[in-house]
């Protein structure tokens, strides 16, 4: 034997020594040994040779083991064949032993189903995890793989296992992965109607919140994409563990240190000047899975925002600092988008704009174009469109107008489809990617493409006029259109410049009141341009809705009409976009997978509010346990509702002190910019639901205050010190089982995330991309002109706040200048309470029960 199967064996033995072992007594590890030797003896003989190692490692350890247990043979023989009675088994361990998700590998073992081909799944799965305990730093994925597989044995998945292949007709793992994937592109909705049409219904309302979203009902359009998309997604966790079978290698585990650095990004050239402004940015850098910030966050804030300013003709160094003074002044003034602002294209002049490009465009042979495209010709070149460079340069501009976008123009995306071009997106901060370490099943799903569309009339001519130009011949394009828009402003008076055309859409949906970081998002700013954008996951229908608002806005200002008048308008061709349900699926998305599914999230908050209140019944004054566990549960509990509640950054004393919180006025003074000395705060209205939750806790630190003091409990100070505000709201006990003393843990971002993410396997600050992301349904609720189900959505400003951002000039969103109300963070805090209760969270009552 190799050194390397030694260390391989070592780690399996080691692994099965952990989580075994060293949970369960002897009759008990007597017991799951048993099921061990079943799970090796029901692995199919064609599987063997590909997991040998795992397979001759597993049969030497429990040969090898002695274990000193009671079980008579009949009992063995019982256990062998019909497997352990989980229900007596866990409730005799869940007594040492409180939370049972640590116990994965033992649940697994002791849920064994009543048929042959699940048991089959449940062997190679098995063997598959052992593979990747080798391969280490798999953690994550084995607890999920073998979670899976339990939940086959139970309602959980139950459903799940028709579409699951009978592993004992195929003849190895690549049969099985080549199985699953084609499985996952079946049209599996309608192969379960199929089966059994009488039943069908009754099965997918029995499975439904596993299968639908709440919004979808059965008989929508959309069941049937949101089913096989489910379908699709489960069956992926048993494809995962066969591609690291066959990659074959280590799994990833980052270990990084969190810094800062400045960087200088071309921002602004100024039309008139010829001037470059550029900022100087500072942000952060290897995020850590408990830290504070994201990876390209913007850290500025006004005492650190500077901008640099290159003269394209200096003269004096005194008065070109003066210029370079009113230069940056400008641009501030600029990105309010203000109507007076003369440095943004008004309504006006780009009305004169479009009406000049249409109808240079409509004196193209239109007919000819759409007819040609229609009929798929390939053989462009061989059509004879008359055209000249004065529609070439028009095309050019009015895509410029429509896009906000140059590169599109030298772009190979932009395809054809049946009544729209689109043009894939792409937005991927830090967090897009599920990492190894995090619990898959909350984060969101961003696996598809989201496209931006555009009218095919536009994409037609397009690929006519402009589309494999060479860059010669797009330069003359540019300075035909530059031509244009001065002969434009010589006619008319205007004072059109391309940056005004290419700035316009920003400029319109900022001012009808989309959420900035959506419009940063659409015209592909980069990460590090908002502190938003770290933390923001974007639907495919707000990015439509974006796009269709501005055609309509453009086709109206131009032809003073609106679509539903435009039908026999020829001009409308131009600006029309497709109806809502043939571009795609709206729930379709992209950014931050943190941006976690309710769903999931209900059922924590559920579980762990189901733990307090049995930790509450068994609570005993003169059992220093009991009062340990409940208050370090309802610790956890606390923290995950304040997050939500605060957007508070993870640091290491969280959420502040009790004197931080105002009760009768539910006001919350925040302060955790920990590398930020000069920064005083934010403050922030809580919800109702936490407000009446920190009631309920001082009332009952209140109360056993009194009593542990009577009874010389060194808890009782621990409970004074938090009530006085001299310890942190936060505060986990520890029990020193020798003496019966109860004392402080020291409160770290390690510990927090270790103990926290026993219950949420995310980055400690997911719930900061969850508000920041969150729609209602597809719809983000941050632009104050929302199509959201709400009556009014939320300014951007509101959030930015929330969240103690700065805007991209580094200038706090509430501060002495902002025009921000509290009414309107009051109202933010409503609705955050109707947030926290959709995704289940309550008041705990602590007294009294």
């Amino acid at each position: 034997m190799t050194d390397e199967d030694n260390n391989n064996s070592n780690n399996i033995r080691d692994w099965l020594k952990l989580n075994l072992l060293d949970f369960a007594n002897s009759n008990e590890v007597g017991s799951l040994l048993i099921e061990l030797k079943f799970l090796k003896d029901t692995l199919p003989e064609q599987f063997r040779s590909g997991l040998n190692d795992e397979y001759q490692a597993l049969a030497e350890w429990i040969k090898t083991l002695e274990v000193d247990s009671s079980l008579t043979k009949l009992n063995e023989l019982q256990i062998y064949e019909n497997g352990i009675d989980y229900k007596v088994f866990l409730e005799s361990i869940r007594e040492r032993h409180l939370y049972l998700k640590e116990l994965y590998l033992i649940t697994f073992l002791v849920h064994r189903a009543n048929s042959y081909k699940i048991n089959t799944i449940r062997a190679v799965y098995f063997f598959l995890c052992l593979r990747m305990v080798e391969l280490t730093d798999y953690d994550s994925r084995i607890e999920t793989t073998l979670d899976e597989c339990r939940f086959l044995t139970n309602k959980t998945r139950e459903f799940l296992v028709q579409f699951l292949p009978d592993i004992t007709e195929l003849k190895s793992l690549k049969d099985i992965e080549e199985y699953l994937i084609e499985a996952q592109q079946n049209d599996n909705y309608t192969r379960w109607f199929d089966e059994r049409p009488l039943t069908f219904d009754l099965e997918i309302q029995k499975y439904k919140n596993r299968l639908l979203s709440k919004e979808i009902s059965l008989s929508s359009g959309e069941a049937q994409f949101e089913v096989n998309e489910r379908i699709a997604r489960y069956l992926y966790e048993y494809i995962l563990p066969i591609e690291n079978y066959f990659k074959n290698e280590s799994g990833i585990t980052r270990v990084t240190t969190e810094t800062y650095k400045i960087i200088s990004i071309l921002q602004d050239k100024d039309d008139i000047t010829g001037n470059t402004v550029s900022d100087l940015t500072y942000i952060s850098e290897n995020a850590s899975e408990e830290g504070g910030f994201e990876d390209q966050e913007r850290q500025d804030d006004e005492e650190q925002s500077f901008e640099q300013v290159s003269f394209e003709q200096p003269t004096n160094y005194y008065l070109d600092i003066i210029r370079a003074e009113q230069q940056v002044n400008c641009r501030h003034q600029r990105t309010l988008s203000q109507v007076t602002d003369v440095h943004v294209a008004h309504t006006d002049e780009i009305q004169i704009l479009v009406k000049y490009l249409i109808s240079s465009l409509m004196s193209l042979n239109l007919r000819k174009i759409n007819d040609d495209d229609n009929d798929d010709n390939d053989d462009q070149d061989n059509l004879n469109i008359e055209c000249d460079l004065d529609h070439q340069a028009s095309l050019y501009l009015l895509i410029i107008l429509m896009t906000g976008r140059p590169e599109l123009l030298v772009s190979d995306n932009l395809k054809k489809s049946d009544l729209y071009y689109q043009y894939p997106l792409k937005f991927a901060p830090t967090r897009s990617k599920v990492q190894e370490s995090w619990d898959s099943k909350l984060c969101a799903d961003n696996s598809l493409i989201l496209s931006l569309f555009y009218p095919i009339a536009v994409g037609n001519i397009y690929s006519h006029l402009l589309h494999n130009i060479s860059t010669k011949a797009l330069e003359e394009i540019k300075q035909k259109a530059s031509k244009n828009l001065k002969a434009i402003n010589k006619k008319s008076k205007t004072r059109l410049t391309f940056n005004k055309v290419k700035n316009y859409l920003e400029h319109y949906l900022i001012q009808s009141g989309r959420d900035q970081a959506l419009v940063n998002v659409l015209i592909s700013k980069p990460i590090h341009h908002s502190s938003a954008l770290p933390y923001f996951n974007v639907s495919q229908l707000d990015l439509f809705l974006c796009l269709y608002d501005f055609n309509e806005h453009l086709y109206g200002i131009a032809f003073n009409t609106v679509s539903d008048e435009s039908e026999c308008n020829e001009e409308y061709q131009f600006f029309e976009l497709p109806d809502e349900r043939v571009t795609g699926y709206w729930d379709k998305q992209i950014g931050s997978v943190l941006a976690v599914q309710e769903d999931q999230l209900e059922t924590i908050v559920s579980d762990l509010i189901t733990q307090i209140n049995s930790a509450l019944l068994d609570k005993n004054t003169l059992n220093p346990r009991s009062i340990v566990d409940l208050h370090n549960t309802f610790t956890d509990y606390l923290y995950i509702l304040l997050s939500v509640s605060s957007g508070y950054r993870p640091v290491r004393e969280p959420f502040g002190r009790l004197a931080h919180i105002d009760v009768r006025t539910k006001k919350y003074f925040i302060s955790d910019k920990e590398n930020r000395q000069h920064t005083r705060g934010r403050s922030i209205y809580l919800p109702d639901i936490a407000n009446q939750q920190i009631m309920q806790y001082i009332q009952y630190l209140k109360t056993n205050v009194f009593i542990l003091n009577n009874l010389d409990n060194s808890l009782g100070d621990i409970y004074s010190n938090i009530l006085t505000g001299n310890i942190g709201l936060i505060t986990y006990l520890k029990l020193d089982e020798n003496t019966n003393t109860i004392t402080e843990v020291s409160l770290t971002k390690t510990f927090i995330h270790g103990r926290l993410s026993k219950i949420l396997e995310l980055p400690s600050n997911w719930h900061r991309h969850f508000i920041r992301s969150y729609k209602s349904p597809e719809v983000g609720i941050f632009s104050a002109k929302s199509n959201s189900s709400l009556s009014d959505g939320f300014g951007h400003d509101v959030i930015g706040a929330w969240m103690g951002h700065a805007d991209e000039l580094g200038f706090d969103y509430y501060d002495k200048h902002s025009g921000l109300r509290r009414s309107e963070l009051r109202r933010f805090s409503d609705e955050l309470d109707k947030i926290l209760m959709y995704n289940g969270f309550r008041v705990i009552i602590l007294e009294n029960i």
